[in-house]
């Protein structure tokens, strides 16, 4: 160890490096899949050929933080395993019929255990690089060193980072939702919102600066079905500070379905002051595909934005207001366990029943 390096920073940037490499590794093997081919193949004599895919590489042991993820590293593994097996299964049953029929159903299998999106990996840690940070008072946002294609993430689907929070080695994994939005060059690029409190794990993101690496896996599914929201006659979206990354994902969901453009939308913003009024402009742009969604931010704190004109702090009354007299809506609540909570019951207290809380 270099003298006068703080061991926790040592260990951090030694756990960052081991993650770089693993996903080297991990490229270079995609790279070689790519262009090998699984399943039932036919040989130039006219001969068939099982080619069995290899099975998902197991975590390491220190892969898993032991904080109690949903869901665990070694569950996704577990489940991508099983996976791989039924699979596996099916091709031989199916080579076993082109034997004895001397046909080849010519099936061809890429990545029997889950394509990874770009760079991410659901098994495993990889390094992504922070290229820029926009610091708040209580906030930190993080444009990412990647592409669109890096981080394809479907409706609900989140990252989990993982950080080392201390002297004591403490090792902190926490769900994130990342938004691939335009950077300030007009590229897109992967947006990470975090709202700091009093803790570790923020103390760590506060710290974070442009050039870092962070440790992500994903993605992640939710076993929440999100679309359940527009089943109603009308869609209530509440967020709580950095919560509406996931509401923005649904909300572009939306907007990307005819089915639903001419759905109610209520999406509800609640942050400290305007500069937590994250994706605003965003929320607008998409308001062309979606004609009845109305955007309602509400400030903790007094402002003099006047994008902002909800200067006071959400409240039954106000949800009571802004539902009206709609029967039969649903609605999703993201944001910190009291909000949720809270809001869940004024919804439920004007008269909607089906509340999903993310």
């Amino acid at each position: 160890m270099r003298s006068g390096v703080n061991p926790a920073v040592q260990e951090l940037l030694e756990e960052i490096a081991r993650a770089k490499a693993r996903a080297e590794a991990r490229r270079q093997q995609r790279d070689a899949d790519a262009h090998q081919q699984y399943g039932i193949l036919r040989r130039a004599d006219g001969t068939v050929e099982l080619r069995e895919p290899p099975a998902p590489v197991a975590p390491e042991a220190s892969d898993c933080c032991h904080s109690g993820c949903t869901p665990c590293i070694m569950d996704t593994f577990r489940e991508h395993l099983q996976q791989h097996e039924r699979q596996v299964q099916v091709l031989r049953e199916q080579y076993q019929r082109a034997l004895a029929e001397g046909t080849a159903a010519g099936s061809v299998w890429h990545e029997p255990h889950g394509a990874p999106c770009g760079i991410l990996d659901p098994l495993k840690f990889v390094a992504v690089r922070v290229m820029h940070v926009e610091r708040g008072e209580y906030w930190r946002m993080f444009v990412l060193e990647a592409t669109s294609n890096d981080f394809v993430l479907a409706l609900g689907e989140h990252i989990h980072i993982r950080a080392a929070t201390g002297s004591s080695g403490g090792v902190v994994t926490r769900p994130f939702t990342p938004v691939v939005v335009e950077d300030v060059a007009g590229l897109p690029r992967p947006h990470l919102f975090v709202r700091l409190y009093d803790n570790a794990l923020s103390r760590y993101f506060a710290g974070v600066a442009p050039g870092d690496a962070l440790s992500v896996r994903g993605p992640i599914e939710t076993n929440e079905d999100l679309t359940r929201a527009f089943s109603g006659t009308a869609c209530v979206l509440v967020a709580g500070g950095s919560g509406i990354a996931p509401i923005f994902q649904i909300i572009r969901f939306a907007s990307l379905n005819a089915a639903y453009s001419g759905k109610r939308i209520v999406v509800v913003h609640c942050a400290r002051d305007a500069s937590g009024l994250w994706l605003r402009d965003e929320i607008a742009r998409l308001a062309d595909a979606l004609p009845r969604m109305s955007y309602h931010p509400f400030l903790s704190r007094d402002a003099s934005d006047s994008a902002a004109p909800h200067r006071r702090r959400l409240s039954a009354a106000a949800i009571r207001q802004l539902v009206g007299a709609e029967t039969g809506a649903r609605a999703v609540v993201c944001g910190p366990g009291t909000f949720n909570s809270a809001v869940a019951g004024w919804l439920r207290g004007a008269g909607i029943d089906d509340v999903q809380r993310l």
